[in-house]
């Protein structure tokens, strides 16, 4: 969606288009993207000149003779084109301007969410979409007020930069820019933003919009302020859209979120969440050392979640059974026999995904259930298919333990030589562990005592704490 900045682009390219000319004929070609009466909408603007454009937040006003305002908003995928009278309107037409200049703009929207609505000079600013929006971040002074807004809420800070009625103008590419810049995770409750946060939000707004506005704005996707007009300032982005890089500040993997439905690029080592609780996922080979690693953290009064136990809980479950059954063909009835299911697996290693899909959706299930019953400041959950299972944008941190593979071939086989080297093929084929410890924001290398192991993992949670303080 066109943010601040390339709303400002397009109503500069508009600008000098419409400018002086008059409206000889209007086609309006979808009917719902026009508010209010079409018929008023058509008859009242034919034979009036535009005199103006100016923007406000997201919206375009074009100002034409005898006090009359159009309200452009384009939402997802507005734009306006501008042709030659004789050329074919654009293929997703709504709305055509024609005029005396023998030209004529076409407003375009693929996906029709976008509006024009008819108003005056005196009445545009009191519109029902136009009377509730905020200020823009360039004329917010005082940030008191998104203090008192904010002082009980737990909304996270991304959501509130992008509500309109508080802030006008940032959506979702320039709020990811504005924490990045400013080190605040996008997941942080706004009620522990504080005043100096608010003030370094607001100033980074202004200068990331102003450098965007500058480029053009930023050209993602179908984004174009006119007909073969790119904006430049995406090459300039440093976090939004960069999940699959690194931080250019301290090399940490971006991860990628959904903060009220709109995925989210952060830095987890920048952009650390304030608050409690702090969630945290756990992921490592077989035998690295996770269960010390979450005793610890237990003992400092975290809840404890282990996906493992999850499933061997609901592998008792006679109607999972039996359903697991069924999709394998296989004799077990009451509880999964997994002997049996495991020996299937290692003849059919195409058939894992298939029991991933049907059993991390009920995990994923009991993993919410504590998060939203938890009193605690942390909850660790060992997930070894975080990533397979995509529960990795529920976690605000990711710890990988890692060891050698010498090391953890001897302790699986300490623990039980006839299951050990499975176990280890097993994790090694579906764990991808090397890959995905680069998407951690943490890593402990556990190839020596379980002592050491606790004291570098007491560190990392001494660290966690110190931010809830």
């Amino acid at each position: 969606m066109p943010e601040l900045p390339e709303v400002e682009t397009i109503k500069n390219v508009l600008k000098s288009i419409l400018i002086g000319n008059k409206i000889t004929k209007i086609d309006v070609l979808r009917l719902s993207t026009i508010l209010g009466d079409k018929n008023e909408f058509v008859d009242t603007l034919v034979g009036e000149t535009f005199l103006d454009v100016t923007r406000y937040g997201k919206y375009l006003f074009l100002h034409l003779t005898n006090d009359l305002v159009v309200i452009s908003h384009l939402r997802m995928e507005g734009k306006y084109f501008e042709l030659d009278e004789n050329e074919p309107n654009t293929y997703f037409s709504r709305v055509v301007f024609h005029l005396n200049n023998g030209r004529k703009v076409c407003y375009d929207d693929s996906r029709c969410f976008g509006i024009l609505k008819l108003s005056t000079e005196g009445t545009y600013k009191h519109e029902p979409e136009i009377i509730k929006l905020g200020k823009e971040p360039f004329e917010i002074e005082d940030v008191d007020y998104l203090i008192n807004h904010c002082k009980k809420s737990n909304i996270p800070v991304k959501t509130t930069i992008t509500d309109q009625t508080l802030i006008a103008g940032i959506g979702n590419i320039y709020a990811d820019e504005v924490l990045f810049d400013c080190k605040i995770h996008p997941l942080t409750p706004c009620r522990l933003i504080s005043k100096a946060q608010w003030m370094e939000i607001i100033q980074s707004a202004r200068k990331i919009l102003k450098q965007a506005i500058q480029s053009g704005g930023s050209t993602i996707k179908s984004y174009h302020p006119g007909k073969n007009i790119d904006g430049k300032f995406q090459v300039n982005l440093k976090a939004y859209g960069k999940s699959s890089e690194v931080c250019p500040n301290c090399g940490t993997s971006f991860r990628f979120i959904k903060v009220g439905g709109r995925g989210t690029t952060f830095c987890p080592n920048c952009q650390q969440k304030q608050g409690k609780p702090i969630k945290i996922a756990l992921i490592g080979k077989v035998a690295a050392g996770k269960s010390t690693v979450l005793d610890t953290f237990k003992n400092y009064g975290a809840d404890i979640i282990n996906c493992d136990d999850i499933i061997a809980e609901l592998y008792k479950n006679e109607e999972i059974s039996l359903n697991i059954a069924r999709l394998f063909k296989l004799n077990f009835t009451k509880c999964v026999d997994k002997k049996e299911l495991r020996q299937y697996l290692v003849n059919n290693p195409k058939d894992i995904k298939k029991l991933q899909n049907f059993i991390y959706p009920k995990v994923i299930d009991k993993v919410n259930y504590v998060f939203k019953h938890s009193k605690s400041k942390m909850i660790v959950c060992e997930a070894p298919m975080l990533f397979e299972a995509k529960m990795d944008d529920m976690f605000d941190e990711i710890i990988a333990v890692d060891i050698e593979e010498k090391v953890q071939l001897e302790r699986l086989l300490e623990r039980n030589p006839e299951t050990g080297k499975f176990l280890k093929q097993l994790s090694d084929k579906n764990n991808s562990f090397e890959k995905n410890k680069k998407k951690a924001n943490i890593v402990i290398s556990n190839n020596a005592s379980q002592v050491e192991l606790i004291q570098e993992t007491k560190k990392i949670i001494n660290t966690i704490l110190d931010r809830q303080d």
